[in-house]
């Protein structure tokens, strides 16, 4: 809620107004620069332009995430610890739910007065009784987990699937090098079109600065 209302005070919408219109005509100064150096000395540029790039591959950063882990071990374990936790916190969470649930805080915990009170109080509605499901499962699952922890391995085993990020984006994370190719075979047409969109740029965003300064 503070959040919010500290999006809607005038004074941060243009204090964002002007950060963004400084980045914008700051990019273009950088942009000219770059479309400038292509121009003048291409040579010079295309060797700094080399020396800064750099790949890093967040295939090898993120391998470790991808390694799975069968917890169900310590599951089986500490199934009546893990049990009581479930119930005993589903239980205190849904007689919360149903007892001391207060619609009109949580329209304004979440902001959301400005819509109109049927269509408010129906999306808290609905939350409300979507947690009452999710902890009533929990219940469940507690008490499966304590007395029928055959029937939950049999679930685990039908349910468990792996799905590994790093097989769906294979080749994604791939260097490519088409436009750097590009802009050494014509580096001062590059140079040209940089100058051309950084002009545009900082003629744009020069025209809004006055407006929000």
């Amino acid at each position: 809620m503070e959040f919010l209302n500290m999006m809607g005070s005038q004074g941060v919408r243009l204090w964002l107004a002007q950060a963004t219109v400084l980045f914008f005509l700051m990019g273009g100064v950088v942009l000219l620069g770059i479309g400038v150096s292509l121009l003048v000395n291409s040579a010079r540029a295309l060797r700094f332009f080399g020396s800064m790039n750099r790949w890093v591959s967040m295939r090898s950063a993120s391998r470790p995430l991808e390694i799975p882990r069968d917890t169900r071990q310590a599951v089986q374990q500490y199934r009546y610890w893990l049990a009581a936790v479930f119930v005993a916190g589903g239980v205190f969470a849904v007689f919360s739910l149903l007892t001391q649930f207060k619609a009109a805080a949580v329209v304004n915990l979440f902001g959301l007065d400005f819509m109109r009170p049927a269509v408010a109080g129906w999306l808290v509605d609905s939350l409300r009784w979507m947690l009452i499901a999710g902890n009533l499962a929990a219940v469940v699952a507690g008490i499966m987990l304590a007395f029928f922890p055959d029937a939950v391995v049999a679930l685990e085993a039908r349910g468990s699937h792996w799905y590994s990020e790093r097989k769906i984006t294979k080749g994604a994370d791939d260097m490519n090098t088409r436009l750097d190719a590009w802009v050494t075979v014509y580096p001062r047409a590059a140079g040209g079109i940089i100058v051309v969109f950084a002009l545009a740029l900082i003629g744009a965003f020069g025209l809004i600065l006055p407006k929000v300064w």
